[in-house]
């Protein structure tokens, strides 16, 4: 993402006027034998495989599992299923009753962090973790039907794709790479089918709330994060948040989109974008060490998290 390379291609498969769509594939390291609609599961396992290196997490005692999922994979999903994969990838007992998947779609990421957070609060350390496909012919589908996907003669669309991201949450700020300061959920009534105007104020409230509970002013973030993944409506309404949110005067207020290398990644956008603020503190390429992100669905739900290094 900071080098701006893309794995954007033409698919092969068309639409129903015969245009062919444009996504965005992961490829070396999902097996091309696996099926559309398992894939989520497999980049879910190299995310989890990822974050059990190095984080000994075989020594925790009993954690949450908290699981953001897209739609196709909640119906092919079960906690008892879920738990035996993350046991056999975590190295770690993984109980079902510790497996909590959330169904918020595109900001359930962030859900997922609140209530990973609460579990963290109450003595108990948590995995939040975050997965979904857009590949699979059911979900071009519906995109290709809604007018949403970005094909030729439609340049007000989504380039669908796919991503899987987990964090670990504690309550020990030694190792960490950043901390949560505020979170906030809101609803804006405005969307692609209703002829409600959009004033940006399911993202506005949830910033507020976010902002409120860090003990932040606006102008003290440093960078934005959104999963806005193309489509004019969510940049007209990035760019209402900030004319209606700032009260002093922001020399720059720069806006990371994981989705300009990496394509709508549905409910790991939120994750994603946390991670590459992670990144970009590690290796001392952001532009400060504040960060709001924002993340919504299509029902109207809007979320935020204000994070910050922890170095």
């Amino acid at each position: 993402m900071r080098a701006g390379i893309t794995r954007k291609s033409f698919s092969g498969q068309h639409d129903d006027d015969g245009r062919e769509i444009v996504t965005s594939r992961l490829q070396g390291v999902i097996r091309e034998d696996v099926p559309p609609g398992q894939r989520w599961l497999e980049l879910l396992i190299y995310a989890l495989a990822d974050l059990a290196r190095g984080n000994g997490l075989a020594a925790l005692e009993r954690p949450s599992v908290f699981l953001a999922l897209g739609r196709f994979a909640l119906e092919r999903s079960s906690p008892s299923s879920l738990a035996e994969v993350l046991t056999q990838t975590l190295g770690t007992r993984i109980l079902p009753e510790d497996v909590h998947v959330l169904r918020e779609g595109a900001y359930g990421g962030y859900v997922a962090l609140e209530q990973g957070r609460a579990c963290v609060r109450a003595g108990r350390p948590s995995i939040v973790a975050a997965a979904e496909s857009l590949l699979t012919a059911r979900t071009l589908l519906a995109l290709s039907q809604k007018q949403r996907l970005l094909v030729e003669g439609n340049s007000d669309g989504v380039i669908p794709s796919e991503a899987a991201a987990a964090v670990l949450l504690t309550g020990d700020r030694r190792h960490a790479l950043a901390r949560i300061r505020g979170l906030g959920f809101a609803r804006e009534p405005s969307s692609l089918d209703n002829d409600v105007p959009l004033r940006a104020e399911g993202l506005l409230g949830a910033a507020r709330a976010a902002l409120l509970e860090a003990g932040l002013h606006p102008h003290e973030v440093d960078f934005r994060l959104s999963d806005a993944a193309g489509e004019s409506f969510y940049f007209k309404e990035q760019a209402l948040l900030v004319s209606r949110l700032l009260r002093e005067r922001k020399a720059e207020f720069p806006l990371w989109l994981p989705a300009e290398t990496l394509g709508d990644t549905g409910a790991a956008a939120g994750l994603c974008g946390l991670l590459w603020a992670m990144a970009g503190w590690a290796r001392k390429y952001a532009p400060g060490p504040r960060a709001i992100g924002f993340a919504g669905d299509e029902a109207g739900g809007r979320a935020a998290v204000v994070i910050e290094s922890a170095g």
